[in-house]
């Protein structure tokens, strides 16, 4: 658990049990490698963001796709018509992400490097797997990046002790990427109750391949909480889905953060203040912005001078 506005862990479980043997239980599970499953992704859609490719509200391809022997499937199985990005992102589909990654000039291997992960392998190695997961990283690091959505595109190195030193802050993002990366993460189903109203969820959940690691990552008021669920010794169990497992766990914590803290709030809406950020319609059927032949229009997030004009 990460206070985003100072960087402070404020809370942290390495294990089940410190004293258990039989689970490893001196492991500090934190500071393990494992796959992060598709916690990544709305990273990829940041960076698209960022770069010109996307506005929320963009169509995305989910048909079968080969990049050279790479022949990646959806979770479900399922590919389905083409999604806006804003769906394609809760809905975790791959296929987009992939094929949205694959057009990032640079990616997301050099992104992550500079938000602090330390990979085993080189860029090569990782290819387009990266995005559903194929590089380890840690529940911190992993905290950090989502941290960095809410430090308006500013990576900090999160610390544990008062005066830790730390690495100098980086601007890994355009500050309207991070904040409308933090508002496609938003599905309407997912908040907590506190006395001043709903305070909304955004988080990602994430699957390792062979049902080894259960993630759920994201922010929610002035924390970044970062949950797994597995086993020490790799084991795999087909009940280890980050949707089904550590996302329930994830909004216990956040119901019971916003109980204990009076003043609790959602401070993604003033991060607004200051920031290139309009709301525009664009075509439902098409996501483009030329609206003049369409039926039905809808209002979406952009980012005028950098979101496509298409």
């Amino acid at each position: 658990l990460i206070h985003w506005p100072s960087m402070e862990i404020r809370a942290l479980v390495g294990s089940a049990d410190f004293f258990s043997s039989a689970i490893s239980g001196q492991v500090d599970g934190t500071n393990a490698k494992r796959s992060p499953g598709s916690t990544l992704k709305p990273f990829i859609y940041a960076l698209a963001l960022d770069q010109g490719l996307i506005h929320p509200r963009t169509l995305l391809e989910d048909s079968p796709r080969s990049f050279g022997g790479y022949d990646p499937e959806n979770f479900d199985r399922a590919r389905r018509r083409p999604h806006p990005a804003e769906g394609a992102v809760p809905q975790s589909r791959n296929i987009p992400a992939i094929l949205l990654a694959s057009r990032l000039r640079p990616g997301l291997f050099s992104f992550l490097q500079r938000a602090g992960v330390e990979f085993a392998f080189s860029e090569e190695h990782y290819g387009l797997s990266l995005v559903l997961g194929g590089a380890e990283v840690t529940m911190r690091e992993l905290g950090g990046l989502y941290a960095m959505l809410a430090n308006r595109g500013v990576w900090r190195q999160s610390r544990l002790f008062e005066g830790e030193k730390t690495r100098p802050a980086v601007s890994l993002l355009s500050p309207e990427a991070a904040v409308v990366t933090l508002r496609m993460l938003e599905d309407g189903a997912h908040f907590v109750r506190t006395s001043s109203g709903p305070v909304p969820l955004r988080f990602k959940t994430g699957t390792s391949n062979g049902f080894r690691d259960a993630w759920t990552a994201g922010v929610v008021g002035p924390y970044v909480l970062v949950v797994w669920a597995g086993n020490f010794d790799n084991r795999a169990n087909p009940l280890l889905v980050g949707g089904e497992v550590a996302a329930p766990l994830f909004a216990d914590i956040a119901q019971a953060l916003a109980f204990a803290e009076p003043d609790f709030a959602d401070l993604v809406p003033r991060m607004h203040e200051g920031l290139n950020i309009t709301r525009e319609k664009v075509c439902t059927a098409t996501g483009d912005i030329d609206t003049s032949l369409c039926r039905e229009t809808t209002e979406t997030w952009y980012i005028p001078g950098r979101s496509p004009t298409r």
